[in-house]
């Protein structure tokens, strides 16, 4: 799992709802209209939860050696049974290969050939429910995680799993291990692409974690904000190599509820945190975009660490848990983000660095997303309340998708810490009396 660097950081430094709104929330949609940006990492227990939340994509830890006796293994009736279940819940599965080093490529490239029909064309399909065709290769290389190696030998291992991939299944998405934003992370990408494996990716793919403000204990903590500029990188890098028309996704992301040393954060501030991400990430260009966890999943065992905190429902350990299986705030952000954004493309996005405001179309109408970075000094001029500008109705809705405020042609809004959700023709925002 991603986010070492970011953890060993934390470690060492010490109110009716609308008929309407409802209907539009209760609904996901048919998957038609739905891209698929959605997606949750890591090991779910209640598989119910994906349908509740609308998770397009679930990569929750399938990953399998290139073993020629994988079909009919321990190994292959747990993952195929789990992948039924998620498919079952209305998410689709990332599967994912280990690669270790490549002693014989043509055993390996003959046991990933099987394994992919397998799931593709073979019973194993037939037993999931669906062909599965979303394939990651490795994760982590540049980090120490599992396989991780350089970028030459992982090239070379990359070349031999996708490649058997591809022939197995020609419409099969090739997905690159998640590559943690360090230092490393555009010398390592440049140094694979060099090698010419990247015509093999069919989707490149980053992690980064961090806090849900700045902090003067960790001044270099990764914000919502590092993801855009990661993505930004990233697609810099790409268009170097001409391969800048491949899809990004953010395979690992997440901030915690909690305290982790003394660094301590609220419920309210991992919500407003990882609808932030979802938005700038979906507004930036990333194709898909994974939160981890959905329950508290005790990594580091504690109850006291970065991922132990971070899931969206508690386990019941820690000084700061509320109690095992009860939803926290962001589990209902993760929701109405989900199904009001579940199919959406940006029209523009305005910002002053302390209000953000992004308007999307969605095949229900438009939908606009607006918060204040509570950090940020406010500057002469930018006094509450912020007013909203537009046309027609305005609907603003609060995380949980309740209904906050209703206006014609503008709307007034007191934020707080959580961003604000407004259907209809927004055009832009002011302040009042500017």
């Amino acid at each position: 799992m991603g986010g070492r660097r970011v953890l060993a950081l934390l470690a060492a430094a010490l109110a009716v709802t609308s008929a309407a709104a409802l209907a539009w929330l209760r609904v996901a949609g048919p998957r038609r209209e739905r891209d698929g940006f959605f997606g949750i990492t890591g090991v779910v227990r209640d598989l119910s939860h994906l349908r509740e939340l609308g998770v397009d994509v679930h990569s929750f830890g399938f990953f399998v050696g290139a073993d020629p006796g994988y079909v009919g293994s321990p190994q292959e009736r747990r993952n195929t049974r789990v992948m039924r279940w998620v498919v079952g819940n209305g998410s689709e599965p990332l599967a994912a290969f280990w690669v270790p080093e490549v002693r014989d490529p043509d055993a390996t490239f003959r046991a990933v050939e099987g394994i992919v029909r397998y799931y593709t064309e073979g019973e194993g399909a037939a037993r999931v429910g669906r062909r599965v065709t979303l394939w990651m290769v490795g994760n982590e290389e540049n980090g120490g995680w599992g396989t991780s190696c350089g970028p030459e030998e992982f090239a070379r291992r990359f070349e031999v799993y996708a490649s058997a991939i591809k022939e197995a299944c020609p419409d099969c998405t090739v997905v690159m291990g998640g590559l943690l934003d360090e230092s490393s992370l555009g010398p390592y990408l440049r140094a694979f692409l060099d090698t010419g494996a990247g015509r093999l990716v069919d989707a490149f793919n980053f992690h980064y974690y961090g806090l849900a403000a700045p902090s003067e204990r960790l001044p270099g903590a990764q914000t919502y904000l590092s993801g855009v500029r990661i993505y930004r990188g990233v697609k810099e890098i790409l268009s170097e190599y001409g391969l800048g028309d491949r899809p990004v996704w953010v395979q690992e992301t997440s901030t915690f509820s909690g305290c982790v040393g003394e660094v301590c954060q609220t419920e309210v501030e991992q919500a407003a945190d990882l609808v932030k991400r979802f938005v700038t990430l979906r507004a930036a260009g990333a194709e898909r975009v994974f939160w981890c966890y959905v329950e508290e999943p005790s990594y580091e065992g504690t109850g006291r660490g970065f991922f132990d905190q971070s899931g969206l429902i508690y386990d019941g350990r820690g000084p700061w848990d509320r109690g095992a299986g009860v939803k926290k705030r962001g589990f209902y952000a993760y929701r109405t983000t989900s199904r009001l954004l579940g199919s959406a493309r940006l029209e523009f996005s305005i910002n002053d660095s302390l209000t953000y405001l992004f308007r999307f179309s969605t095949p229900k109408g438009p939908v606009s997303v607006v918060w204040q970075d509570w950090w940020v000094v406010r500057g002469p001029g930018q006094g509450a309340p912020l007013v909203l500008e537009g046309e027609g109705t305005l609907e603003a809705l609060d995380l949980s998708g309740e209904e906050i405020a209703l206006g014609s042609g503008s709307l007034e809004l007191f934020l707080g810490k959580e961003p604000v959700f407004v259907l209809g023709e927004v055009s832009g925002f002011r302040y009042s009396g500017g």
